[in-house]
């Protein structure tokens, strides 16, 4: 990311947008764990669920190392 994008304010928002979408989907994904633990008979459904979530969070992580934005 250039210098100039780093001060954009639209570009400052939809960066900590997307922080903020990771945190949400990583706890969500750790919520659908706790319920599996407390619900045997959907555990594996809400396993694979919790799994997809994970990914996206980290799909978008990705994402966002990739544009030079600061972790």
């Amino acid at each position: 990311m250039t210098e100039e994008s780093g001060k954009n304010p639209i570009v400052v928002e939809l960066l900590r947008r997307m922080q903020d979408t990771q945190t949400f989907l990583r706890l969500a994904a750790i919520e659908l764990r706790r319920i599996a633990e407390q619900s045997p008979d959907i555990a594996a459904e809400l396993q694979q669920v919790a799994q997809k979530i994970e990914f996206e969070a980290e799909d978008l992580a990705r994402r966002d190392g990739a544009s030079g934005s600061p972790q």
